[in-house]
């Protein structure tokens, strides 16, 4: 019988840079003459708990895929403990969720955990540059590049009406599908602009006008197509 991954006693490899923080200001402020203590209590009480929760949730949610993994075969707790490359992510991930609340960015993290685990995952470079960018990205990011990796598809699984022109750009499919994200024209751009500028995705201007097959055709390259898989 496979025996999946005992949770609790699941820990990252490496101490996040948060709690290396945390533990320079505890003893910088217990340091301070006469108001030490009560101020280290009270940095405690607002920092120390909800970090730790935060952490635990990340592990356990990681734990959980992995024993998927283990019960399908596809992975073994041996093989795991051996793949330096898994190691490091979950110690990364680990350390960028504690800088994060917004649960989209959580769910990408945690995927690129567990895809970090199977065979034939990326490369080095490859995951420490998608690990970056989702440690500096906003949810726009993700969620335009989610768009543009398929539109037809995300258009069909979230229940939205396409805009039926003959000629539209991709700036009014991002109204039509997301439009609170139109209303702040300025993020927009300069969220569109950084994908550009990474080489996520294929198209620089936004309001280029282009036929309806080309607008709702894949606009993301092979290298935004990794970081997407890699998030999925």
């Amino acid at each position: 019988m496979v025996q999946p991954i005992d949770l609790e006693r699941m820990e990252p490899a490496v101490e996040p840079v948060e709690e290396k923080l945390h533990r320079a200001v505890r003893a910088a402020i217990g340091a301070l003459p006469m108001i030490g203590s009560p101020a280290l209590e009270f940095f405690n009480s607002i920092f120390e708990a909800p970090l730790s929760k935060r952490r635990a949730e990340v592990i356990r949610q990681i734990g959980e895929g992995l024993n998927d993994l283990i019960a399908q075969g596809i992975v073994t707790e041996a093989g795991l403990q051996e793949n330096e490359a898994f190691i490091s992510t979950v110690a990364e991930v680990c350390n960028i969720s504690l800088r994060n609340h917004q649960a989209e960015k959580l769910e990408a993290l945690r995927n690129a955990a567990i895809n970090s685990a199977l065979p034939g995952c990326p490369s080095d470079d490859y995951r420490q540059i998608f690990l970056h960018f989702v440690d500096v990205c906003t949810v726009s990011h993700i969620r335009l590049l989610k768009l543009f990796e398929n539109p037809n598809q995300w258009f069909l699984d979230n229940n939205r009406a396409e805009p039926y022109r003959t000629a539209v750009s991709l700036s009014q499919v991002v109204e039509h599908a997301m439009p609170e994200l139109t209303r702040n024209r300025e993020i927009l751009d300069t969220v569109w602009a950084d994908l550009y500028q990474k080489g996520f995705v294929d198209v620089k201007q936004m309001e280029l006008v282009l036929s309806h097959e080309s607008c709702f055709s894949k606009q993301t390259t092979r290298f935004g197509s990794k970081l997407i898989a890699f998030l999925s």
